[in-house]
């Protein structure tokens, strides 16, 4: 036997019994290259901002992948994935009085400064800035469809109204509004089957995700149709880490546990024929005793097959060709 501290490190031949074929560690690395088979690719069609090691708000170029950090504390808390968005209020470095166009969806105003934004038309509020930043001040409403009118006084600086039930990163914008594009991050092709095994898989992510849209993905496998896939997924209403699996079109798992949103937590799901199961933090759900796995040719990061983000910082990521048990499911995610 071969006890190379390559062998050892990698987790190779019968020092890799639990089968780990994905290991990458954003947070502590903050690299998108694995420590454990391949490197995902990372694309994002505009540039982007994240808040870098120094605390101060920073610009990532087109398809640089973004590491975000505390700006009080300075750690890292991994990689950032993000749907699209768009900052509809320009400029946004000092905001000024304007009227903009919005629908009838969620939309959230952020800021920082001391200063007041009073809405009105299409929406009627009155929104104080709390300090400079680090603070942001945000407020998530519903307007009607129409024009919003914001009157401003006094300091808000690094402005953002969106589209969206919660704050995204800034998005500067200078004399119109700017779109962001959505983080994809994925691996395909000859990697693929570096890290897939159809008949058996578990899939373990540390992340803080802002918000679960429905059928958005933490990690998923899947065919880029809504007939094939597995994948340890996030919920709302009420916010869970899922374990969710479609093969022939026909749903086979959906077994939930409970999370709180913008806070750390350790999530697993592990899948095989007639035996599925999710655990978060160190508890497991309702194991599923039936169904049948699917058949993927994509592995995607943040989102699953209909392009649903789960937007957020991801800590780490691992993936194992093997349905790990319930007390490894338990100890992987304590």
């Amino acid at each position: 036997m071969n006890y190379s501290l390559g062998n050892m490190l990698g987790g190779a031949g019968a020092l890799n019994a639990d089968k780990l074929s994905l290991n990458i560690q954003f947070a502590t690395d903050k690299s998108l290259t694995a420590r454990k088979g391949p490197t995902p690719t990372f694309t994002r069609a505009s540039t982007a901002t994240f808040v870098g090691s120094d605390g101060l708000i920073q610009s990532a170029a087109i398809n640089a992948a973004r590491f975000d950090h505390d700006p009080v504390t300075l750690a890292c808390k991994g990689l950032l994935i993000e749907e699209s968005r768009t900052n509809l209020v320009f400029p946004s470095d000092t905001l000024t009085t304007q009227t903009r166009t919005v629908t009838a969806v969620a939309h959230t105003l952020s800021f920082y400064g001391t200063g007041t934004v009073v809405l009105s038309g299409a929406h009627i509020a009155t929104v104080t800035g709390t300090g400079a930043y680090p603070t942001r001040t945000t407020l998530t409403f519903t307007p009607s469809a129409g024009s919003l009118i914001l009157t401003v006084t006094g300091t808000v600086t690094e402005a953002q109204l969106e589209a969206g039930a919660f704050a995204t990163s800034y998005i500067p914008t200078v004399a119109s509004s700017v779109i962001r594009s959505a983080d994809v991050c994925s691996i395909t092709g000859s990697d693929f089957t570096l890290v897939y095994n159809q008949s058996e898989h578990t899939l373990f992510a540390e992340a803080s995700a802002m918000s679960h849209a429905n059928f958005g993905s933490y990690l998923s496998f899947d065919n880029e149709t809504s007939a094939e896939l597995s994948a340890l997924a996030g919920f709302p209403s009420p916010n869970s880490a899922t374990c969710f699996v479609i093969d022939g079109a026909g749903t086979q798992a959906s077994v939930g546990k409970s999370i709180t949103l913008n806070q750390n937590n350790k999530l697993a799901a592990a899948m095989k024929a007639s035996s599925f199961q999710v655990a978060a933090n160190g508890s497991l759900g309702t194991e599923d005793t039936s169904g049948t796995m699917p058949t993927a040719t994509i592995f995607k990061i943040g989102r699953s097959w209909n392009s649903n983000t789960i937007s957020g910082t991801y800590s780490q990521i691992k993936v194992f060709k093997k349905r790990l048990s319930n007390a490894k499911l338990q100890s992987l995610t304590a």
